[in-house]
């Protein structure tokens, strides 16, 4: 009975850590078309990931796309970024995140990663409050946690840029 028992507790966490992982995974909306209006949620730039968010298009009746609508992306301010590595195996890497915001109300808005040449890069957004919004001026400082991907990377020295901040870490073999 008490086997059993310590069974369906590790399936019921099991299944809540591969439920937010893939929630975390599928969060990002993807790109929709519908009545002629195409829109993407992230545009990526070679200088930045998620460079524009929110894009929309229409198509015109000759086949063009006129651009309707495009955010710039606003960063939040990062004051100090730690990689952590998990100890488990295979390895998994969060990032531990530590900045503000200008006011209590702007939010925190996504947060953009993509992975390239052994570099992950990381944009941490905020959206500003609504036009006409009254607001304490005091600074909001926030944390987070963002997972990296890196499940099947092969040993190695590994770089993690978020917004203006930088660090690293390293595998020690493959993790797979």
């Amino acid at each position: 009975m008490l086997v059993k028992t310590i069974m369906n507790r590790y399936l019921k966490a099991l299944i809540v850590i591969c439920g937010l992982y893939f929630c975390d995974a599928l969060a990002e909306a993807a790109p929709s078309f519908q009545n002629n209006i195409l829109k993407i949620p992230r545009v990526d730039a070679p200088e930045q990931v998620g460079k524009y968010q929110n894009a929309e298009f229409s198509l015109a009746p000759d086949g063009r796309w006129d651009l309707l609508q495009a955010n710039e992306a606003q960063w939040a301010f990062i004051e100090e970024i730690e990689v952590k590595i998990l100890e488990s195996f295979p390895v998994q890497i969060h990032v531990a995140v530590v900045g503000y915001l200008p006011t209590p109300c702007y939010r925190l808005g996504p947060i953009n990663k993509r992975y390239v040449d052994n570099r992950f890069e990381i944009a941490v957004n905020m959206t500003s409050p609504p036009a006409g919004t009254t607001c304490i001026a005091v600074l909001e400082p926030f944390e987070t946690a963002i997972p990296l991907d890196v499940y099947g990377l092969l040993e190695g020295i590994y770089q993690v840029q978020v917004n203006d901040k930088s660090g690293s870490f390293v595998l020690n073999k493959d993790n797979q």
